[in-house]
C-alpha cells in the first residue's frame, strides 16, 4: 500500500495516497484518487444537493479512496445511505480509514467486483467514475438503478470520442467521431447517445440531467425512466451531426453515405436548465472555484444546436485575422441572432445563424 497523507476536500477529511499531488489525468493504482478530478466531485455534491432526496440509496461503485460518496454525505446535509466499494483491497482499507475519519455512521465500505455486487442489489443513485471508458459497466448499472433513479457516468477515454482513435470509438462507443475545433461537443454527445441507445435496450428512457466536458473527462448526469414509450422517446434525440466547407453544420436523423460527420449521437439538450439553477443557488465556500466557473459558462451557454464554432477555425476558413469571441457574440446579438460562449472553450461559440451569415459578420468585423 502507498503511504498516505491527510488532505482536506470541501469540508470533508480525507487521507489519499502521498503521490496524488499532479494535476491532470491520473496513472492507474491500487488506491486512485486523482486531484485534478476535484471539480468532478464539487459538481456532483452540488448535483446532488439539487437533486436527491433523503433516505436514498447511492452506490459509489467505482470508489478509489472513497472521496466522491463520502462528501455526497459530509457537504450535502442530506441522510443519504451511501456504499462506497472497490475492488481493490488497499483502496478499501483507505475507504474505511475516511469513513471513520468523518465519523460516519451510514457510510459503508464494500470490497467486491463490480458485477458481484449489483448481481442482487438496487440503488436510487448508481455513480460510474472507471479509468477509461464507462461502457462496460453502464448495462447492469440501468438494470439495478431504480425508476426514476439516477446514473452518473465519467469517461476519460477522451482521444477515441473526440476522433483520435476513430476504429476505437466505433468499436467502444457504435458510432464515428468528428475530429476538428467541435471534438468535444461531439464526444460529449457520443457518449450520451451511446448511454441512451443502451438504456433502450433494456426499455428504460434515459433523460440527461448534466453532461459537460472539463479538463480530461467527459461526465453526464442520467435520470432512469422506465417504458417503451419513454425509451422510443429518447431515442428521438439521437441523430447525426454533418460537416460542409460552404453550409456548415447540419444535423439529420438519418446515417449520411458520405462526407464527413459524427453519430449516432445525442442532438437533445445536454442539461435541465432548472436542475443547473438548483446547483448554482446550493453553492457554498465547500465548492472550488474551477467547478463554479464550469456551471456558470454552462449557465450562460446556448442549448442548441448541439454543435459550436471557433473563433479560430472560422478565421483560417475566411482569410481574415481572429476577432474577440466576446465581440463577436455581441455583435451577432445585435443583427438579431441568439449566440452564447461555450464551456468546451473560450474560443467556441453557439449560435443559430448559418455559416455563410457568420462569414459575412467576421468580415465585416475585421474591416
Amino acid at each position: 500500500m502507498p503511504a498516505l497523507e491527510k488532505i482536506v476536500e470541501g469540508s470533508t477529511k480525507l487521507v489519499v495516497p502521498g503521490y496524488a499531488k499532479e494535476l491532470g489525468p491520473a496513472a492507474k493504482s491500487t488506491i486512485f484518487y486523482n486531484p485534478a478530478m476535484r471539480a468532478n466531485r464539487d459538481i456532483t455534491v452540488l448535483f446532488a444537493r439539487a437533486v436527491a432526496k433523503n433516505g436514498w440509496t447511492v452506490l459509489d461503485a467505482l470508489g478509489g479512496t472513497g472521496a466522491k460518496g463520502i462528501r455526497l454525505v459530509v457537504e450535502t446535509g442530506l441522510e443519504l445511505d451511501i456504499t462506497v466499494n472497490d475492488s481493490s483491497k488497499d483502496a478499501f482499507g483507505t475507504i474505511k480509514k475516511n469513513i471513520r475519519a468523518n465519523k460516519l455512521k451510514n457510510v459503508r465500505a464494500s470490497n467486491q467486483e463490480y458485477n458481484a455486487l449489483l448481481s442482487n442489489c438496487g440503488y436510487d443513485w448508481i455513480e460510474i467514475d472507471p479509468y477509461g471508458s464507462p461502457v462496460r459497466f453502464m448495462d447492469l448499472a440501468f438494470r439495478r438503478v431504480s425508476r426514476n433513479g439516477i446514473i452518473s457516468i465519467t469517461a476519460t477515454d477522451t482521444a477515441p470520442l473526440c476522433g483520435t482513435r476513430t476504429d476505437t470509438c466505433r468499436r467502444r462507443y457504435l458510432a464515428r467521431p468528428m475530429r476538428g475545433p467541435c471534438a468535444h461537443e461531439f464526444g460529449l454527445r457520443i457518449l450520451v447517445g451511446n448511454a441512451v441507445r443502451r438504456a433502450a435496450v433494456f426499455d428504460f428512457g434515459l433523460v440527461p440531467m448534466l453532461a459537460y466536458y472539463h479538463g480530461h473527462y467527459f461526465r453526464a448526469f442520467f435520470r432512469k425512466l422506465k417504458g417503451v414509450k419513454l425509451a422510443n422517446s429518447a431515442l428521438e434525440g439521437l441523430g447525426y451531426v454533418t460537416w460542409d466547407e460552404k453550409k456548415g453544420y447540419t444535423v439529420t436523423g438519418e446515417e449520411p453515405v458520405r462526407g464527413t460527420f459524427a453519430g449516432p449521437l445525442w442532438t437533445g439538450d445536454l442539461w435541465d436548465k432548472d436542475t443547473v439553477n438548483r446547483m448554482l443557488e446550493s453553492l457554498d465556500d465547500d465548492i472550488g472555484r474551477e467547478a463554479v466557473k464550469v456551471l456558470r459558462s454552462i449557465d450562460g451557454e446556448l442549448l442548441q444546436p448541439p454543435y459550436y464554432h471557433h473563433i479560430d477555425h472560422l478565421a483560417s476558413m475566411t482569410g481574415t485575422d481572429p476577432v474577440g469571441t466576446d465581440r463577436l457574440i455581441q455583435h451577432l446579438g445585435e443583427v438579431g441572432f441568439a449566440s452564447s460562449g461555450v464551456h468546451y472553450t473560450r474560443k467556441g461559440f453557439k449560435t443559430n445563424a448559418s455559416l455563410p451569415e457568420i462569414k459575412t459578420i467576421l468580415s465585416e468585423l475585421s474591416q
